[in-house]
C-alpha cells in the first residue's frame, strides 16, 4: 500500500504530528512523507491513501494546505488531521466557546477532499498543544501513530499476486 502525508506546518507541532505518523506506517507501507510546499508537483497517482493535516489558523487550515486539498487530481482514500489549542488553556471562557464554535481546520480539510471526489477514511482528528505556538501536548505523537494505524486499519485488504 502507497500511503502520502502532506501537512502544513508553521512552528514545527503539524510536523512532528505528521513525522510520528510516517515512522509508524513506514513500518509496513510504501509511505511518504512531504510538506506542503513539496507536494505541489507531486504525481498522485498510484497513492492508496491520503492524509492531510495543517495547523488550525482561524479556525481553518493554512492557505497552502487548501490549496493542496482542492487539487482536482485527488481520488481514493483520504483523512485529515489538525493541530489546535487544547480548550483547557483558553481563558477566559467565552474565548474558548468563540474557539470550539470556529471548528478546526480538520473538519474543514475532509469537506474539501470529499468534495474532490475522495473516499474519507475515519474520522477528522485534532492534536492538541498548549499554547499558540506549541508544544505538543504530551503523549500526542503516539496517540497520533495510533490514529493512522487505525487508518490503515479500516482500509479493504487487498490480496497479493
Amino acid at each position: 500500500m502507497s500511503i502520502l502525508i502532506v501537512y502544513d506546518s508553521i512552528f514545527g507541532n503539524t510536523g512532528q504530528i505528521a513525522q510520528a505518523m510516517a515512522d509508524e506506517l513506514s513500518r509496513t507501507h510504501d509511505t511518504r512523507l512531504a510538506s506542503v510546499q513539496d507536494a505541489r508537483t507531486l504525481d498522485m497517482s498510484g497513492v492508496d491513501l491520503l492524509i492531510v493535516g495543517s495547523p488550525t489558523r482561524g479556525f481553518r487550515p493554512t492557505p497552502e494546505i487548501q490549496e493542496f486539498a482542492s487539487r482536482p487530481d485527488l481520488a481514493g482514500a483520504a483523512a485529515s488531521f489538525d493541530t489546535r489549542i487544547d480548550l483547557e488553556t483558553i481563558n477566559p471562557a467565552p474565548l474558548r466557546w468563540v474557539v470550539q464554535a470556529g471548528g478546526y481546520a480538520a473538519e474543514r480539510l475532509a469537506r474539501e477532499l470529499s468534495e474532490q471526489g475522495c473516499h474519507l477514511v475515519g474520522e477528522p482528528a485534532g492534536f492538541e498543544v498548549t499554547g499558540q505556538e506549541g508544544p505538543l501536548k504530551n503523549g500526542e505523537t503516539e496517540r497520533a501513530a495510533q490514529w493512522a494505524r487505525g487508518l490503515v486499519d479500516l482500509l479493504p485488504r487487498t490480496e497479493g499476486p
